[in-house]
């Protein structure tokens, strides 16, 4: 099973209308597009222009998305409320240009701030893909941060297929 279906069947059953959703890294817009389905609203973000183009065609039928062209460390610059559940795919556009990617300041900065801004009771769910250029940097970076902070992680899945595989985390504020 892909590490983003592990997630959507993982958090499905934790969302529901009345919440709010944020996809910290909105790609080709599917996480987007799973949150709308369940979510009273859903922040997308991304930095890549491409990837929030992506992400608004692929969610053109939802009115409860909010596009966002900004680092998803910036997060607490437009979310002003609580949110059930942030998605992170860390890495880049797949089949676009790799070195517009996540990067382990960026993405901790991000982490901490999500934290902050999850109602207790939430869930994180972050996705590392270790084989680009940085993944595993920002994967030991941020595992390491997570341990060591004493995060509640609820599950760690891996395919196990090669090497790279990408690593989901999922972790739940108390």
């Amino acid at each position: 099973m892909k590490n983003s279906t592990f997630v959507h069947k993982y958090l499905k059953a934790m969302i529901n209308k009345n919440d709010i959703a944020v996809d910290m890294t909105a790609g080709n817009g599917n996480d987007t597009f799973f949150l709308a389905t369940l979510a009273k609203t859903v922040y997308a973000f991304d930095i890549n222009p491409l990837a929030i183009a992506n992400t608004r065609q692929r969610t053109r039928e939802f009115d409860n998305v909010i596009l966002i062209l900004d680092s998803h460390e910036n997060v607490d610059h437009y979310l002003k409320e609580k949110a059930k559940v942030f998605i992170f795919n860390l890495g880049y556009l797949p089949n676009s240009n790799s070195t517009e990617a996540t990067s382990a300041s960026s993405s901790l900065k991000a982490l901490i701030k999500a934290y902050d801004l999850l109602v207790s009771g939430g869930y994180l769910a972050i996705s590392f893909y270790l084989g680009h250029q940085g993944g595993k940097d920002e994967y030991y970076q941020l595992s390491n941060y997570l341990i060591n902070s004493h995060f509640h992680i609820l599950s760690i899945y891996k395919e196990d297929k090669k090497i790279d595989e990408p690593i989901t985390y999922i972790i739940k504020k108390p």
